[in-house]
């Protein structure tokens, strides 16, 4: 499925996308030098999407095939004080 890819910044929780949405891929910035951060997405149904990053570190993951959907909208439910992530979505 061919479709328009949206990049999304975020520092803290809140709403990152407000409709249908899929998940295509994340990047996940921590800098606190000492813990793992971790970032929690969720829509309607809950949780749909949760990772975490070593200390001092950047994750990055492509989702495969049509990525993860969350059906009415896509939001931040929770992220580490020193996390900050881009968020791959079709727009």
């Amino acid at each position: 499925m061919k479709s328009d890819v949206k990049a999304v910044r975020v520092t803290g929780t809140g709403s990152v996308f407000g409709g249908r949405t899929r998940l295509r891929g994340i990047i996940v910035e921590n800098t606190n030098a000492s813990t793992a951060q971790s970032i929690t997405l969720a829509d309607t149904n809950g949780t749909q999407f949760q990772t975490s990053c070593p200390a001092g570190d950047v994750f990055a993951f492509n989702l495969p095939e049509d990525g993860i959907l969350f059906v009415d909208f896509m939001t931040v439910s929770a992220i580490g004080a020193d996390v900050a992530s881009t968020i791959l979505l079709d727009k």
